[in-house]
């Protein structure tokens, strides 16, 4: 089978994560990859298979691009390509994609990679959005909350499948290695994943234990804000801006618990690699669902957002029940029977034969 990725980029993301580890597996299992890169011409940061076909639109301008030109381009890559399926997982990319294919009978599938009540909320991606909705043969969502935010038509050409991770990749956690005082998070230093929640609930936490630590590793536009807010607390010996990392996992592996306080999320691939590590874990309720739907009732603990006094009292729980925390821990672990990576790839080549077989 052939498959084409059309994509802006293949930079850090999660859903260009996702997108390599899938080419990677379907190169693995004998199927055709080729990924067309719309919005940069910087190299993949992710490896990818060298039978994987990569090209880059070669009018791309970061001032702004013809819209025209764009589609042009989408629709003579797809016609040499001549794939089975072609998969996009950006909103106005899919719907340049849909105009480019008019006429060409061939499937398109579009992917839902974060909360559509809280993304896409310009005149022009509202526009993006409504021709993806009439326009791809399937739609693919993380969580039930997501699929639940598009209209009974779309959820009835839609499925769930979740986040791959290559548990080749997470790290063995010991133990006896485990720090008990060291509390970590892993995101961007952004608006939309609100560390400075996680600063004001550690403020408070350290009024009780004052031996802990939290790391936050990320990059983003809010690490200045960040870095004065941690000042101004007095909290400069206690909590560390430890940017990004290649190795993150690497980092975190012997960290006590993991903290995600997100407004809003797709389906959070930190809190899942976390998760696989068997690290006991603490979540915001982030819209549509993505945290609440991994961590269940057993697998960790969920509260709600901007809540500073309920995180506050959930990280207090895990640092004096130990044996509670270490037993969401060891739940937590199980999900790694669901999303391997393996296994959700060949969910997704499920559903593209479902799909070339008029099932949809």
């Amino acid at each position: 089978m052939k498959l084409v990725f059309i994509t802006p980029g293949m930079t850090f993301g999660g859903a260009e994560r996702v997108i390599s580890i899938l080419a990677n597996i379907w190169c693995d299992m004998g199927h055709e990859v080729s990924i067309f890169i719309t919005a940069t011409n910087r190299t993949p940061v992710y490896k990818l298979n060298e039978k994987i076909n990569i090209e880059y639109y070669s009018d791309f301008n970061e001032n702004g691009v013809s819209h025209f030109k764009l589609v042009s381009a989408i629709r003579s890559f797809v016609d040499n390509e001549k794939p089975d399926c072609v998969l996009s997982f950006m909103n106005d990319v899919c719907a340049y994609t849909i105009l480019a294919l008019i006429g060409r009978n061939i499937p398109i599938i579009y992917s839902e990679r974060n909360d559509p009540n809280k993304t896409n909320q310009s005149k022009i991606n509202k526009l993006f959005r409504r021709i993806v909705e009439f326009g791809a043969t399937h739609i693919v969502f993380q969580t039930e909350g997501a699929k639940q935010c598009y209209s009974k038509k779309v959820q009835r050409k839609s499925s769930i499948i979740l986040n791959p991770v290559e548990l080749s990749r997470i790290p063995e956690r010991k133990k006896e290695d485990i720090n008990y005082s060291e509390i970590v998070t892993v995101a961007r230093l952004e608006p939309q994943k609100n560390q400075e929640l996680l600063i004001d609930a550690f403020n408070l936490v350290c009024k009780k234990h004052q031996d802990i630590v939290l790391k936050i590793y990320g990059e983003g536009s809010l690490k200045n804000k960040l870095q004065n807010k941690i000042h101004e607390l007095g909290l400069n010996d206690k909590v560390l801006l430890m940017g990004a990392k290649h190795d993150v996992l690497e980092w975190i592996k012997e960290s006590y618990c993991f903290v995600l306080t997100s407004d809003f999320e797709g389906l959070p691939n930190s809190l899942i690699e976390a998760m696989c590590m068997g690290i006991p874990c603490i979540s915001t309720d982030c819209s549509p669902g993505g945290a609440r739907q991994l961590l269940g009732d057993d697998r960790g603990l969920i509260v709600p957002c901007r809540d500073k006094e309920r995180l506050a009292e959930a990280i207090n729980m895990y640092l004096e029940q130990r044996h509670i925390a270490m037993q969401y821990g060891e739940e937590a672990y199980k999900l790694r029977d669901e999303v391997e990576s393996h296994t959700v790839a060949k969910e997704w080549i499920n559903l593209v034969e479902k799909i070339k077989r008029g099932e949809n």
